[in-house]
């Protein structure tokens, strides 16, 4: 994957409703109606005028979108794609959660889309394996930026470590790292450092790898990295509050473009360990 498009790709752990980009895309249901999980926190946020608009297009085939305003949300606009049922990969699951990627970045794009982000589709009522979703995510985005330069960021949204690591791995696959990159053997250290039961040294390594992905993905250099990484291993109680921190950091460089060099200003940095020690 080409040094432009990496840049051009994050993972934030957090809520999508909250995201400040100019769409989201939300996991929707044939109907377009409404009902749980992502679908039904987008329309809560956005209010009762986007159900209205819903009500008049008419529902949306699986790996199909459709686009809508955004109303109360952060983001402007809404893309509603609909994901496939998993039934074991024997009707085409594969193809049809590409083409909501594919179908959301090219509505996005008619609309001058810049910047969008996507939740993990079809992972979670629909019962599509998370591994295999994600992957299919990162490189069927990765492909879409890598042919159009209309998207300048697209970020993945996940609720929780274990996605976000997941997210950080596929990344790492599609951008061909080998099995002796930095970030890899780091992750893989700080698990063998877990199982050891050397907590410390587990969250420190672990965020030690997040810090150089966030660094590679978004081709910045953070010049405290090491003193910040001590500090947030410090504060973490686990692996997933050590996560939580490097996300909002991950969160902070979106949204402020960054690029180039930078300190970690120590404002920021109390941001962060507000993040990592929350319940």
């Amino acid at each position: 994957m080409a040094d432009a498009v990496t840049n051009r790709i994050s993972v934030v752990e957090g809520d999508i409703t909250q995201q400040h980009v100019d769409a989201i895309v939300n996991a929707a249901n044939t109907t377009l109606l409404g009902s749980g999980g992502v679908d039904g926190a987008i329309h809560r946020a956005a209010g009762p005028d986007l159900l209205e608009e819903c009500r008049a297009l008419g529902g949306c085939q699986t790996g199909e979108a459709k686009i809508t305003k955004g109303y109360r949300l952060p983001a402007r606009y809404v893309v509603h794609t609909v994901g496939p049922v998993w039934n074991g990969g024997r009707k085409g699951e594969d193809e049809l959660l590409a083409s909501c990627y594919r179908k959301s970045l090219e509505l996005a794009e008619s609309q001058e889309v810049k910047t969008i982000a996507f939740p993990a589709i079809s992972t979670g009522a629909y019962g599509f394996p998370l591994a295999r979703a994600i992957l299919i995510a990162v490189k069927t985005v990765t492909e879409h930026l890598t042919r159009s330069p209309s998207i300048t960021q697209a970020v993945f949204v996940c609720h929780n470590d274990r996605a976000f690591r997941m997210y950080l791995d596929a990344l790492a696959e599609v951008a061909g790292e080998p099995a002796n990159a930095p970030g890899k053997r780091e992750r893989e250290a700080g698990d063998a450092d877990r199982d050891r039961g050397d907590a410390y040294a587990a969250i420190r390594e672990q965020i030690d790898g997040q810090l150089k992905m966030i660094e590679a993905v978004h081709g910045i250099r953070i010049v405290n990295c090491d003193a910040l990484a001590d500090t947030l291993a410090r504060a973490a109680g686990d692996r997933t509050q050590a996560s939580r921190a490097t996300a909002a950091l991950n969160s902070w460089v979106v949204i402020n473009n960054i690029r180039g060099e930078i300190e970690i200003p120590d404002d920021m940095i109390a941001r962060i360990l507000e993040q990592t020690t929350k319940k």
